[in-house]
């Protein structure tokens, strides 16, 4: 399985980013060999369109789950559509915390309020 995790850097010591389109970085753990890779997220730098650009970059790269602290409205119709499952984390937590607190399903899921 692949998560992605919003960070806002590259590497280990790396903190959850809390805005998934607007991350400097995603982390992508794969829970079988327990490996991390990093990517720069482009869309950081686009006037609109931020998170469906990132959104697409995690299906590009067949992810299973995205951990971040918010998604808006526009990712989240992407996310789902890939039927990427979305999973909330708390504000600076550090990288291997967020891993562990996923491991330990301590993580919530994100859901839109339909009415």
């Amino acid at each position: 399985m692949k998560i992605a995790i919003s960070t806002t850097a590259a590497g280990e010591a790396a903190i959850l980013e809390m805005r998934f389109g607007r991350c400097p970085y995603f982390a992508v753990y794969d829970s079988e060999s327990k490996e991390f890779e990093w990517f720069e997220n482009a869309g950081i730098k686009a006037t609109s369109g931020a998170g469906t650009g990132a959104a697409q970059a995690l299906i590009n790269r067949n992810i299973d789950i995205v951990i971040s602290g918010q998604f808006g409205p526009k990712a989240v119709q992407v996310l789902e559509a890939a039927q990427i499952k979305m999973l909330l984390a708390p504000a600076n937590l550090p990288l291997n915390e967020v891993i562990a607190k996923w491991q330990a399903d301590e993580l919530k899921e994100y859901a839109i309020q339909r009415y």
